[in-house]
């Protein structure tokens, strides 16, 4: 696994990748440690082409708040319990280790608090009973369930257990890594994938972390988002910008397949008095 950048790497960074006129927003020394996060941009076919589920985040809430994001968070306990793992479909522990760019039990935690956010924030079960896909629409038990993961009054082990189902880390597609600034208090190291949206779900979102949802094209997202009617966060609005260059589903996940993927750690600059963002070989400045 590659070690994170220490505060000299990252001071040099920022010194290279900045435009000569810019001045570098101080980081803290030490800078905050990034938390583990998974995040996954569920998509399905429409009439159109490919859209996203997104959820609008609390406006109280310490992270994004009032802005629209993928369901996501960070990896707890639960994510990290190896009973868990034993109900985990998909990349053998060596395989996802070498996928994403982390120890063996914690990349498979990755993939298990990326079901687990997706189910707890948009009601979206990324899971098989006996080898079929899940229909949860009309099952009260699954929504009970995840209101006790909701609470964090439930283990991941515990659900498997009790309905007999197997998570599809299989179905989840590494797409990108983003890392949150080094000036930044909190910061978090999120690895992002994608994921189609299963057939006979409703997704709908949790109304406490996330208030609001729909799905939209990327395209008109970022295009909302330009007019002041839609918020977005910087990686969100990345993200949603390599989105749309897909015709459909199929074609997204398999530009995923082999794809390389370093972690993108922007940097902020302070260029005629206004913050901008740059990324890494990256000369442009971008708006936050």
């Amino acid at each position: 696994m590659a070690e994170r950048p220490s505060q000299e790497e990252i001071r040099q960074r920022v010194l290279e990748d900045r435009p000569s006129f810019a001045i570098p927003v101080e980081i803290p020394d030490p800078p905050a440690v990034p938390r583990d996060s998974a995040t996954v941009i569920v998509v399905r076919d429409g009439a159109e082409g490919i859209e996203v589920f997104m959820l609008e985040r609390h406006l109280n809430s310490d992270f994004a708040g009032g802005a629209y994001v993928f369901p996501g968070g960070t990896i707890d306990e639960r994510d990290l319990d190896p009973a868990a793992a034993t109900y985990l479909d998909g990349p053998a522990a060596g395989d996802a280790a070498t996928l994403i760019d982390a120890p063996h039990e914690r990349a498979l935690a990755f993939h298990l608090c990326a079901i687990r956010e997706t189910f707890e924030e948009a009601g979206i079960l990324l899971a098989r009973k006996d080898g079929a896909p899940i229909k949860l629409t009309g099952d009260e038990r699954y929504a009970e369930r995840r209101r006790v993961l909701c609470d964090r009054s439930g283990s991941l082990a515990a659900f498997a257990t009790e309905f007999g189902v197997r998570f599809a880390g299989d179905l989840l597609h590494y797409f990108s890594r983003w890392v949150t600034p080094a000036f930044s208090p909190k910061r978090y190291d999120a690895r992002f994938f994608v994921a189609e949206m299963p057939e006979g779900q409703e997704p709908l979102h949790d109304d406490v972390e996330t208030t609001a949802s729909t799905w939209i094209r990327p395209a008109d997202a970022i295009a909302q988002a330009r007019e002041g009617l839609f918020s977005i966060i910087f990686p969100t609005r990345k993200t949603l910008e390599q989105l749309a260059v897909f015709d459909d589903s199929n074609e997204l996940i398999a530009s995923t397949f082999g794809k390389k993927i370093e972690a993108i750690l922007p940097t902020v600059v302070i260029a005629d008095g206004q913050a901008k963002v740059v990324l890494p070989g990256d000369p442009t400045l971008h708006e936050p």
